[in-house]
């Protein structure tokens, strides 16, 4: 059976991404969703895991497993990033101009981390050898900009990876109604189909 790795998003848990698990599970993988502190920790805890069909995450956990790709060639057949920041100091820069108490949080917590931000982004290691890209964002996402995929296409074109761009129509930063949750379930299992 072909393996997944499933990463949450930051201070969250396996049991909140059931919507990313269910369908890759149904499209046939073995899926591994362990539970992670950080981008670092999770990547340690992806590591162990390596060889993968696909890496798979929300948010933290999408930076996780592009990352993964990234840093090891060969390893990760796939990657399916939900709402995922690509590049941590522009994530950082955009937290930090909101007035909304918990992105200002976000923002503390990130800057925090000091030059340990630019080592855990993915758009500094992605280069030649990037497997196919998912990338999946809620069109009222207001944790994680647009500007986020557009960085990933520029690396797409120079870089020549695939990358396919899902925007789910009124979702925010992860689907919480049943027709989010069936819009993304539907474009993982449309792509994981091609990763098998």
């Amino acid at each position: 059976m072909p393996k997944a790795i499933v990463f949450h998003g930051y201070k969250s848990s396996p049991s909140n991404i059931e919507w990313l698990v269910k369908p890759l599970e149904e499209a046939g993988f073995g899926v591994v969703a362990p539970p992670i502190r950080d981008v670092e920790d999770g990547y340690e805890r992806g590591l162990k895991e390596l060889p993968v069909s696909v890496a798979a995450g929300h948010s933290m956990g999408g930076t996780v497993a592009l990352l993964l790709a990234a840093k090891n060639p060969g390893s990760v057949k796939c990657v399916i990033a939900v709402a995922a920041p690509v590049d941590r100091r522009l994530q950082l820069q955009y937290l930090s101009q909101s007035s909304d108490p918990y992105l200002k949080k976000l923002a503390n917590d990130l800057a925090s981390l000091g030059s340990k931000l630019e080592q855990t982004s993915p758009s500094r290691f992605i280069g030649n050898g990037m497997p196919p890209v998912l990338y999946i964002r809620g069109s009222e996402d207001y944790v994680v900009p647009r500007t986020h995929i557009d960085i990933l296409a520029g690396l797409s074109d120079r870089f020549n990876f695939p990358l396919e761009v899902v925007e789910v129509q009124g979702m925010g930063h992860s689907p919480k109604t049943e027709e989010h949750v069936k819009a993304v379930a539907e474009a993982v299992r449309k792509f994981a189909a091609r990763c098998l």
